[in-house]
């Protein structure tokens, strides 16, 4: 099993998703994401056979009582869905470390053959395997070929 675990801000919100979303006069809960961004991450998907695994901050949302943040998730449970990329899972909420120790104890739990992480945070200090994986979206412009490339090159190990 390949896994991808996907970061949202910067990487799929983006500011060119931001623009869009206001251009087309979205509502928050219905926000646009990267197209390219969007592109980059189905044909990764496409070509490898990952799975996506939500590492994002937007899960807390599943563990919350708030119907705006509910409809946020749901739109990008939706976004995901339609562009061929679901998500698969979530890693756990962890309540101290980083982003890695979240991303380990979901590979602790669930052994995987090869895995890459899309997210924009540097901070990916706590579990070294983790962040040796970290294909990191910088200046939060999102996935784009030099990504898509270094992505592909750590799931086909």
């Amino acid at each position: 099993m390949k896994l991808i675990f996907l970061d949202v801000d910067g990487v799929i919100a983006t500011p060119l998703s931001f623009s869009l979303s206001r251009f087309l006069r979205k509502k928050d809960t219905d926000q646009v994401f990267d197209p390219l961004s969007l592109f980059w991450l189905r044909r990764l998907c496409r070509r490898t056979g990952a799975l996506v695994i939500l590492s994002s901050t937007w899960r807390d949302a599943l563990t919350m009582d708030d119907p705006w943040a509910d409809a946020l998730y749901e739109n990008l449970r939706r976004t995901l869905q339609n562009n061929g990329t679901p998500i698969a899972d979530t890693t756990p909420l962890l309540m101290t470390g980083d982003r890695s120790l979240e991303i380990g104890a979901y590979l602790d739990a669930h052994p995987a053959e090869a895995f890459a992480v899309l997210d924009d945070s540097p901070w990916f200090i706590e579990r070294r395997d983790v962040a040796e994986r970290l294909v990191r979206i910088r200046n939060s412009r999102g996935i784009r070929r030099p990504h898509y490339l270094a992505a592909l090159r750590l799931l086909e190990e």
